[in-house]
């Protein structure tokens, strides 16, 4: 597997990594989506230990999210199905968060992105005790993405993932 970005928390108990392909996949939405928000949800598995979040697969929005300039609400339709299938394939894999574009440099989490992810973290139908968020900019004259990585363990504050620049590649 390549990795694309890779994040740990200050206190080293939890780690995120995105494969190249869905980060560029993230990247193609924002790109398409211009000056208007856009998001999607974020499919992989745990390592063994349960540390590290690994992201395989970062989906388009459903086709039934809304959206605008400074807004996005996620949809739903065709995403059961679609994460039910995952789960039963021989390569099993889940529900391991959210992505959001920001059409800006900096960027910053409303605190609508903050509740979802709590209201997401306490919803047992989602089946994630450890969701993550990542936030991402509008590339600065030709440059990366700004992006922003965040945790919401069950029962906690939310904590902010640092980018580990050693592991990308």
């Amino acid at each position: 597997m390549s990795c694309g970005r890779e994040w740990i928390t200050p206190c080293r108990r939890y780690a995120l990594r995105l494969t190249v392909a869905s980060w560029n996949q993230i990247d193609r939405e924002c790109g398409y989506s211009g000056k208007i928000e856009t998001g999607g949800i974020l499919i992989g598995h745990y390592t063994t230990d349960e540390s590290t979040a690994v992201v395989i697969e970062a989906l388009s929005p459903p086709k039934d999210s809304a959206r605008g300039r400074s807004w996005f609400h996620r949809g739903v339709r065709g995403l059961h199905g679609l994460l039910k299938k995952r789960w039963d394939s021989k390569v099993r894999t889940y529900y391991i968060g959210e992505w959001h574009y920001h059409p800006a440099n900096i960027v910053e989490p409303s605190g609508d992105d903050l509740a979802q992810m709590y209201d997401i973290n306490a919803d047992s139908r989602y089946s994630c005790r450890e969701p993550v968020m990542l936030i991402v900019g509008q590339a600065r004259y030709g440059g990366e993405r700004p992006v922003r990585a965040f945790v919401f363990p069950q029962g906690e504050l939310h904590i902010e993932f640092k980018e580990h620049t050693a592991a990308r590649r």
